[in-house]
């Protein structure tokens, strides 16, 4: 057990509470690095300049250097499944949420994981109940990468929370049409009431709709965490807003999203 782990846990058992204890620690523990993504523990334990941070830099660009944010972030998210209250999960959504604004807000041209980045951003919203904020990064990662799984399997989710089957089927569908072979997807796509044949694929090719530089680090995922219940977040303060203008792709009455759920 590493010092930090047993710091936690002094603290925990002292009374100082979670948030006081996860603030002493924000970098993920021992045990927290071992479900790390290869880039982030580079990050983390690579010396600057070193033919390691190299490689990474490289492919994923400038923002290799800011890149903790990212790793702090994901980690704060696998906080939330295993917190064990309200205000433990509310705590641990906005560090996340914080970690992944600061991506937002310094994101360069050549970062390699964009679409990722908004994706695992508009998870948070939802856990937050944010769906309108939620469903405007969902969309904005697939602009940026239409084959990218998880915006399409969250949209769904919103929208048959909102009862609004026929709408989660025109999200998985367009999924299907950029990921055919997708099992999750086509799983869904029965569940929701969608016949086989699937749907038909776009014609546009993978390496047309994916940057070099993200194609190259396809082994960093959006989450390192396997799906957990969802808890019912608390409310939480009003997070930094993004800098970055959203791409107009939806109707007049509510043009930033696709496949937004109704108000």
């Amino acid at each position: 057990m590493t010092a930090r782990l047993l710091l936690v846990i002094l603290c925990l058992t002292s009374g100082l509470g979670f948030a006081q204890a996860m603030e002493m620690s924000a970098r993920p523990t021992a045990v927290e690095m071992m479900r790390m993504p290869p880039p982030c523990v580079a990050r983390y334990k690579a010396g600057r300049g070193s033919p390691e941070w190299n490689t990474y830099r490289e492919q994923i660009g400038s923002n290799f250097n800011d890149f903790h944010h990212y790793c702090n972030a994901l980690n704060w998210v696998n906080r939330y499944w295993g917190a064990q209250s309200a205000k433990e999960r509310g705590y641990a959504l906005q560090r996340a949420m914080d970690n992944f604004n600061y991506m937002v807000n310094t994101e360069k041209p050549d970062f390699a994981l964009r679409a990722e980045l908004y994706s695992n951003r508009g998870e948070v919203f939802k856990l937050m109940g944010k769906l309108g904020e939620a469903a405007k990064d969902f969309n904005h990662a697939l602009s940026i990468n239409p084959r990218l799984l998880k915006p399409y399997l969250q949209i769904a989710d919103m929208h048959v929370a909102g009862k609004s089957t026929a709408r989660a089927l025109e999200a998985v569908t367009e999924g299907l049409r950029q990921l055919p072979d997708s099992k999750a997807l086509q799983r869904r796509y029965l569940e929701l009431g969608g016949k086989k044949p699937f749907p038909e694929p776009t014609l546009t090719q993978a390496s047309e709709l994916v940057t070099p530089q993200a194609a190259a680090v396809t082994q960093v995922p959006e989450t390192v965490v396997e799906p957990g219940p969802d808890h019912a977040a608390p409310s939480v303060s009003e997070p930094t807003k993004a800098t970055e203008p959203h791409p107009v792709i939806g109707p007049p009455n509510n043009p930033y999203c696709r496949f937004c759920p109704p108000e």
